[in-house]
């Protein structure tokens, strides 16, 4: 180890320097790189780490003996507060070995010091940390002597104890060398891989979010402690390898052993977990945005695939600038895709990290639904450079900020470049209505929620706050009006910029605009009893055609409406709810708005009219019911004429009618009355509704032996629209339509092969031979190929599936590869989709980040349900080593998506005690797991219900 410790400061010309003579920092003109550190193994005991001055010490995992109790005290000190990082990191991806990767570093952190202390308590976790760096300097005492160093791997905390106190002051500073492998497990700083002219390349990219930032440095990784980083990323003198970092690259400088330096401009004010590096040979696409670069990066054999991301990332850029009325902060926005990413895409701020598919499209290959994708994910991203980024929660418990604002977002700032995409409407269909369902469960929580260390930090990232957090966003914009809603949001931010902030900050800004203008609403009021307690309402309307009163009443909407609640609220289960409804007698574009602010309540609205639909256009979030002869009459206008009624509100009607019936507030004959409509319905948005609703259904009865009547019946309704759309072009392509006519075609051929139309399944087929004998051209709709994939596999048998893995293994875009999985999950030989799961833990066949989409897409075959759940409890300490403890959502997303069809007793049972024999070892699945089992026993309690009536009356339709 080197005896001098240098940090380059970008407001000051000279270094530090450590002198060997007297301990005390000097200010050096020396600006050599940072010398090769000679790390020394650490010596550690059964009971913990120990420590001397000729050591190193490992900061070790939980596993590490030490102070384990991770669920109380979790939080640092508050006494150090961060001003300035100087942070150096040298990864070493040479060789052919992954396991030898290994990174090191120095970090020396500028800090105030609020209140006297002897210890300085920063995190670290999986870090070889050398004793004997360790410096710490005091403007006003000079250096200081550190005693001891110990870790606390249950809080993930490194203590460094000082020979005094640390005085009350500004700008003290420590400095550290530190080294740890690079792993690919998809955190902290992580190596990927791809293959380049039959050569594999490796490259070091990062995941800091959200308390993985202590895996790449000993730092102060809390969301509220906002800092200025200055980074410092070596790389190998090559003239191939380049280096990404959250600012643009200062100066160069050659290193005393010849890596190359590139120093970054030091960022504004930012957490640590938005911090990101890249280190590759990856290639960029180039662009401007009010002239301030726009980049988009990936491997130089697929960067061609994000011309389209380049072509709307500058205009969503300035969309959001003009809509927050805030320039965009940084010198400059990377959108980089990499090859394995544990999550869609990741807001570091001005470095935005994509899995490839999110990014990268492919007009050839990729489908409408991935071209969508990639603008959505996008704009979600830069949404958060305001929203999260530049205004940041303070804890985690405020998540839902961040990724409900982005989430809701992405929607209209899509629109707004798309029109014709007609997001607004999709809203109901690719969020609303699927978090309505996770919601209306007990084991769900409220968007607020208070949580204590990583493994409940990382259970916050589910649709409660992604996609409920979006529902209420989108709620509150709709009750304020757009103008009030905007100015509001602009107002907070402003007023945060740089810092942090919770809820009631932004509530508050929202009111104060509301009263601004005369409206008055109290947002915190209203607001607070949609965030603080979990669930939401179902409203029932009941009208009065003589005098156009609607008496209204509310109450908790679950499932299982005989549930125990346990969760109390401060609220007891009562929301201050925005009420909108219309008439037969009214249109869509006038109708009555109100508000319910108890359990019961009234509102008046146009005598005599037939039918009444309360929540116009869906745009609260709630669920809607009436008494039995208004469901009636909203029946027969949509059999009559369901133009009458707007397209939001039609596929409404079917989401509520379905699960109202499902917890058993109405008849479930009603939700399956409703869908003898669909026989004229052409439109996206209530097919789209009613394939999810009928998906349930199908797999609560797929396994009876009276199963082909739901088949032959969904044919029925769906066979005029299969006739009207078709299967598009016979060159590849249906571009000629528009978007949402694609999707609905998609949706529809789907429906009509799943419930396996003989002309659907007859033509996948068909279509799936001739490409296995023109291979390579392939003349099969982008927009239907997971369809024909699909189908196709499952016909053609073994050969079949082996093409289509060989397709897989050869495809050099992502999208395509997921489509590709997909379909061999569809395969009716056993013996092959064993042979498939084993594969996905093989990482050189199957990226991890794709583990789930095999393992869920097998569950989803009915011969491969059971396999893929005997496989998930066979091979858990392997699945939970992988993604148990640092994967946000993979882990809940598998538990969930290899357990939605369980409705058997066995299933219950075998739940329940894989559940009780791994207390302690779920991770991040816990909620999921509670989640699994209540939703089996409502699947069992519905198939007693309702199994043999449903199919009575299939029998007579």
């Amino acid at each position: 180890m080197a005896d001098e410790k240098r940090c380059r400061d970008s407001d000051e010309e000279t270094d530090w320097e450590l002198s060997k003579k007297d301990g005390n920092w000097r200010p050096t003109r020396n600006r050599d790189a940072m010398r090769p550190i000679v790390w020394i193994l650490c010596i550690c005991l059964v009971i913990g780490v120990y420590f001397d001055q000729s050591s190193t010490t490992r900061v070790g995992p939980a596993s590490v003996a030490g102070d384990s109790d991770s669920s109380a005290d979790i939080r640092l000190p508050p006494y150090l507060v961060p001003d300035s990082y100087f942070v150096r990191l040298r990864p070493n991806l040479t060789g052919s070995d992954p396991a030898t990767f290994r990174f090191n570093g120095t970090v020396r952190i500028r800090f105030n010091v609020t209140q006297s202390t002897g210890v300085l308590t920063l995190h670290a976790k999986n870090l070889t940390v050398d004793f004997r760096s360790i410096a710490v300097f005091s403007p006003i005492d000079g250096a200081i002597e550190v005693l001891n160093v110990s870790s606390d791997p249950g809080k993930e905390f490194l203590h460094v104890q000082l020979s005094g106190q640390l005085r009350t002051q500004d700008l003290a500073s420590i400095y550290l060398e530190f080294s740890g492998p690079i792993r690919s497990d998809l955190a902290g700083i992580y190596y990927s891989s791809y293959e380049m002219d039959g050569v594999t390349k490796y490259l070091l990219t990062s995941h800091l979010h959200p308390t993985e930032a202590r895996k790449v440095f000993p730092c102060f990784d809390e969301p509220q402690l906002k800092s200025k980083f200055n980074v410092t990323l070596e790389k190998i003198n090559d003239g191939k390898v380049n280096t990404l970092s959250n600012t643009v690259i200062d100066s160069q400088e050659e290193t005393s052993d010849g890596w190359i330096a590139d120093h970054y401009a030091q960022s504004p004010p930012m957490s640590t977990y938005l911090l990101a590096f890249v280190v590759s040979e990856f290639s960029c696409l180039n662009s401007t945005s009010r002239n301030k670069p726009v980049l988009v990066c990936a491997r130089p054999n697929a960067v061609q695939q994000g011309q389209f991301a380049l072509s709307i990332a500058g205009p969503l850029q300035e969309f959001y600038e003009d809509y927050y009325n805030i320039s965009y902060p940084l010198p400059k926005t990377a959108h980089t895709a990499v090859p394995d990413f544990p999550a869609g895409a990741m807001e570091n701020w001005g470095l935005i990290l994509y899995r490839e598919s999110s990014l990268l499209y492919d007009a050839l290959t990729s489908s409408a639904s991935n071209k969508q994708r990639v603008a959505t994910v996008v704009a979600h991203e830069l949404a958060h450079m305001w929203f999260g980024d530049l205004v940041t929660p303070s804890w985690w418990d405020d998540i839902w900020l961040n990724e409900g604002f982005a989430s809701y977002m992405e929607y209209p700032s899509v629109e707004k470049i798309f029109p014709d995409w007609e997001m607004e409407k999709q809203f109901l269909t690719e969020a609303l209505h699927l978090v309505m369902k996770d919601d209306s469960l007990v084991t769900s929580h409220p968007i607020y929620q208070p949580v204590h260390n990583p493994v409940e930090i990382n259970e916050l990232f589910d649709s409660i706050s992604y996609e409920k957090g979006a529902s209420v966003i989108r709620m509150t914009k709709y009750f304020l009006g757009e103008e009030v809603f905007r100015a509001g949001v602009t107002n907070y931010l402003k007023e945060k910029s740089y810092s942090v902030s919770n809820h009631t900050d932004l509530f508050n800004a929202l009111t104060k605009e509301s009263q601004r203008v005369g409206e008055g609403v109290d947002v915190n009021a209203v607001l607070s009893t949609w965030i603080l307690q979990m669930g939401y309402p179902v409203v029932h309307f009941s009208y009065d055609p003589g005098s156009g009163r609607i008496a209204l009443r509310q109450k908790h909407f679950l499932l299982n409406a005989d549930a125990n609640v346990t969760s109390a609220s401060p609220y007891n289960y009562t929301w201050i709810v925005p009420i909108s409804v219309t008439t037969s007698r009214d249109s869509f574009q006038n109708f009555t708005k109100g508000w319910l602010n108890s359990t019961a309540g009234e509102i008046g609205t146009t005598k005599g009219a037939r039918w009444i639909i309360g929540n116009v256009f869906q745009c609260y979030y709630y669920r809607v019911n009436y008494d039995d002869d208004m469901w009636f009459a909203l029946t027969s206008q949509l059999i009559e004429n369901h133009t009458i009624v707007a397209e939001m509100n039609r596929a409404q009607i079917i989401d509520d009618s379905f699960n109202l019936g499902r917890s058993g507030d109405v008849d479930q004959l009603l939700a399956m009355n409703i869908t003898l409509y669909l026989v004229r319905e052409f439109e996206y948005t209530p097919w789209a509704t009613a394939a999810v609703d009928l998906d349930y259904i199908n797999r609560m009865l797929m396994f009876s032996s009276n199963y082909s009547l739901l088949q032959d019946y969904v044919q029925q309704q769906v066979s005029p629209v299969y006739s009207e759309v078709g299967w598009g072009s016979d060159n590849g392509s249906s571009t000629d339509d528009s978007h949402l006519r694609i999707l609905l075609r998609v949706v529809v051929v789907d429906v009509a092969c799943a419930y396996e139309s003989k002309d659907c399944i007859d033509t996948a087929s068909a279509q799936f031979s001739e490409w296995q004998s023109t291979y390579p051209l392939n003349l099969i709709d982008v927009n239907l190929r997971e369809v024909v994939y699909c189908y196709g596999t499952m016909a053609g048998g073994v050969s079949a599936w082996n093409f289509t893995f060989e397709r897989y293994l050869e495809s050099n875009v992502a999208s395509e590869q997921t489509t590709f999985l997909e379909a061999l999950a569809c395969t009716n030989d056993v013996t092959t989709l064993q042979r498939y799961l084993d594969m996905a833990f093989q990482e050189t066949l199957i990226r991890r980040q794709d583990f789930a989409t095999v393992i869920v897409s097998v569950a989803e075959n009915r011969y491969g349900k059971t396999m893929a759940w005997n496989m998930l409890r066979n091979e858990w300490d392997t699945i939970y080593e992988r993604f148990g403890t640092t994967s946000l959502y993979t882990l809940s997303n598998i538990v969930t998506g290899v357990t939605k069809s369980f409705s058997t007793e066995t299933e219950l049972r075998e739940l329940e005690e894989f559940v009780s024999s791994n207390e302690g070892q779920l991770g991040s699945s816990e909620r999921a797991f509670q989640q699994a089992i209540e939703s089996t026993e409502l699947n069992i309690e519905w198939r007693k219900k309702n199994e043999d009536k449903v199919f009575d009356w299939l029998h007579e339709h």
